[in-house]
């Protein structure tokens, strides 16, 4: 254990709304655990003042930018961020030296019941990811329903609920239990007093990356704070992550993709990993690469294998997603 009388304090940055604060706390938590002491240090991103949608805006990179500002100039030690919102492309003065243990993968449909959804029940999210597989639900269960595209952060997005604007957002089970929300009893799972229902993944697949979080340093960083910051990766979690993202990177998209994906380490065999891969890809993902495709069900894919990189593992089968995709954007302009 290092003495905490004579280390440095470990600047984590991060952005300031509850969320970003509670992953901040969390860390800090796990590095006293080792002895370490640490501060915040709060930073405003471009996605925090301005409010269109994140389509809109980029969405790659637009909650992440400011906090890897702040590591380039030495105003912070160590970025905390939400791995989905981390950009997949590697950055030569950055890295991420640590993904902790994961948190819940799955979603949460707060406001009302599965059961609910019909009569045009109005949906909201921001994430096209969500809308395309709320949408493809919708339409195998002979539902009708609205999704509509909304912002803010955790609160905001409840107090739509509870005013009204919408009858139900669907939020990440991963930041609710970290902010102490998601209640789940005998009687049904609520969200500070409000309904709510976990999605399982058969449904609603995550965000690549979702519930885990990113520990990224500048590489000019000590050795010392290097190995502290390392020493709370999560092997498991980061090859996970690994896998999911080097998928998202193949397919040349952002965080505000129609795509999910979640990679499950079954076991380890020496030096290979046993991976399973499931994803989901919109058909309008073209759409950002190339010529414009047709919308329809989205593509599912469910694959597994060993690997001992799983970034190459995730980026070979999106290949093979790609290949599809082109493919039947090929034959509709026939």
């Amino acid at each position: 254990m290092t003495d905490s009388s004579t280390a440095p304090l470990l600047r984590l940055g991060a952005r300031t709304s509850p969320l970003a604060r509670a992953q901040v706390d969390l860390v800090a938590g796990l590095l006293a655990e080792r002895g370490v002491a640490s501060t915040f240090v709060g930073v405003t991103t471009r996605g925090d003042v301005d409010g269109r949608a994140l389509t809109e805006i980029g969405g790659t990179g637009v909650f992440a930018g400011a906090v890897r500002d702040a590591l380039r100039s030495g105003t912070i030690d160590v970025a905390v961020h939400s791995l989905k919102d981390l950009p997949t492309a590697d950055d030569p003065d950055l890295e991420v030296v640590a993904v902790p243990t994961r948190e819940d993968t799955r979603d949460v449909l707060v406001g009302r019941s599965l059961a609910e959804l019909d009569g045009g029940v109005r949906i909201g999210t921001g994430a096209p990811r969500r809308a395309l597989q709320l949408e493809d639900w919708a339409r195998r269960e002979g539902r009708r329903v609205e999704v509509v595209a909304v912002r803010g952060n955790v609160d905001t997005r409840l107090g739509l609920v509870r005013s009204g604007t919408v009858d139900a957002v669907v939020l990440a089970a991963a930041g609710l239990r970290r902010l102490g929300y998601l209640d789940e009893g005998r009687d049904g799972a609520t969200v500070r007093g409000l309904p709510a229902e976990v999605l399982g993944l058969d449904l609603m697949l995550p965000a690549p990356g979702q519930g885990a979080l990113a520990l990224e340093i500048s590489r000019s960083l000590a050795p010392e704070l290097r190995e502290h910051v390392r020493s709370l990766d999560d092997v498991v979690t980061h090859a996970e992550a690994r896998a999911e993202r080097g998928f998202l990177a193949r397919l040349e998209a952002g965080c505000t993709a129609p795509v999910g994906a979640r990679a499950v380490v079954k076991s380890v065999r020496g030096t290979s990993l046993d991976l399973t891969l499931t994803a989901v890809i919109g058909r309008t993902l073209l759409s950002n690469l190339a010529a414009p495709a047709d919308a329809g069900p989205p593509l599912r894919l469910e694959v597994e294998g060993l690997s001992e990189n799983p970034r190459d593992f995730g980026a070979t089968h999106a290949s093979g997603v790609l290949a599809s995709l082109q493919s039947a954007a090929s034959s509709a302009h026939d």
